[in-house]
């Protein structure tokens, strides 16, 4: 038999992780069962007394696996299922040619080994491919029926006990057929959770790719345009925002004097310092060169200077740290109106920022309003 061990795809895993417990649960459920007929049996029948204890011991090693180590659980699972289907194909053998008549026969095959073939086949696909498991399964079948075919046509009125065994062999083919149709179902919707998964990344991908800048990994412009129009909806007393404007001061020579690969590992430290001392919540975007914007909602003027100096003393030490450049940088700060369009508070906040240029740089010029 081809070991074909179920690949999981997308949400796989959750399915494997789920069959494994499913399995520990069963085998939990049936343990007491089986001790209950070793100890009714075991007196006048040798294959439970001397089958049933390594049995149970078998069991209780492959319910740890299931539940402990994960990657030993196909070859244990296989392998559990290949030596329990020869011996209860020589269990059912040994019992009816010991059996004194057909009916006690039949008798002696109950509830095991029969009954553990509808098992098997349950176990089987549940942990490998569809077309494995049913070829496991045919062959399973074929097998066992073929051997009480056998085992039965040694008595003397075994013509009809073989037509029991072939219309066992049918009701078993019917369990396979219903599990198939169960395990293709699964697959489908494996399939189609991966694929949507899929899909909802690479929405996600193209969301990113809209409204994050692409050197920085911060929000765009576009980004920083909707979120100050949605702020602007929920501006009042209770709901102050502000707006932080600032540029790095003299960027230009950094470009000059060490070129345009430093200049961007520059513009990436920068976002990286804004956005450790930004708040949860707020919004760091870089607008174009070496221009950033933060949008702090709920955040009154006195925070948003206070956040304001905070950055104008630690981009340049930050820098000087990682970079070996010292950057300064000139701030703006402003609140957004009600209703404002993000043209006019960006335009303000701008205007801010330069004025701190053209009072000689690295400081905060800010804009009470009301």
């Amino acid at each position: 038999m081809t070991v074909d061990v179920l690949v999981t795809v997308g949400r796989g895993d959750d399915l494997s992780v789920l069959a494994r417990r499913v399995l520990a649960l069963g085998i939990v459920v049936c343990v007491p069962a089986l001790v209950a007929v070793w100890v009714v049996e075991h007196e006048h029948d040798l294959w439970v007394r001397w089958g049933y204890p390594p049995l149970l011991v078998h069991l209780a090693v492959l319910t740890w696996v299931l539940l402990r180590r994960p990657r030993w659980v196909p070859a244990a699972v296989l392998g559990t299922l290949a030596v329990l289907e020869t011996w209860w194909i020589v269990v059912a053998v040994a019992r009816v040619a010991a059996a004194p008549d057909p009916l006690t026969a039949w008798a002696a095959l109950f509830p095991m080994p029969l009954l553990g073939t509808g098992i098997v086949l349950v176990v089987a696909f549940l942990f490998q491919r569809t077309r494995a498991a049913l070829v496991h399964g045919c062959v399973l079948l074929t097998v066992t029926t073929l051997a009480l075919v056998l085992a039965f046509s040694t008595f003397p009125d075994g013509a009809e006990q073989v037509g029991w065994s072939v219309r066992f062999g049918v009701y078993m083919g019917v369990q396979l057929f219903l599990l198939l149709i169960l395990a293709r179902a699964k697959e489908h919707v494996v399939t189609a959770r991966a694929d949507a998964e899929r899909a909802a990344r690479a929405a996600l991908r193209m969301r990113d790719m809209a409204y994050l800048d692409e050197l920085t990994g911060i929000a765009n412009r576009r980004r920083l345009l909707e979120e100050l129009r949605h702020q602007s909806g929920l501006v009042g007393p209770d709901h102050p925002v502000s707006v932080v404007y600032f540029d790095l001061d003299h960027f230009k020579r950094v470009n000059d004097d060490h070129g345009h690969d430093v200049g961007d590992q520059a513009l990436r430290a920068v976002a990286d310092v804004a956005g450790r001392a930004v708040r949860d919540g707020d919004l760091l975007a870089r607008v174009g060169g070496e221009e950033f914007v933060v949008v702090a909602p709920g955040a009154d003027h006195g925070r948003a200077v206070q956040l304001a100096e905070r950055l104008r003393q630690t981009v340049p030490h930050e820098l000087g740290m990682t970079l070996g450049a010292v950057l300064t940088a000139s701030f703006g700060v402003t609140e957004l109106l009600p209703d404002e369009a993000p043209e006019d508070v960006l335009r303000r906040v701008d205007g801010l920022m330069y004025r701190a240029k053209d009072e000689g740089r690295d400081r905060v010029r800010s804009e009470r309003l009301g």
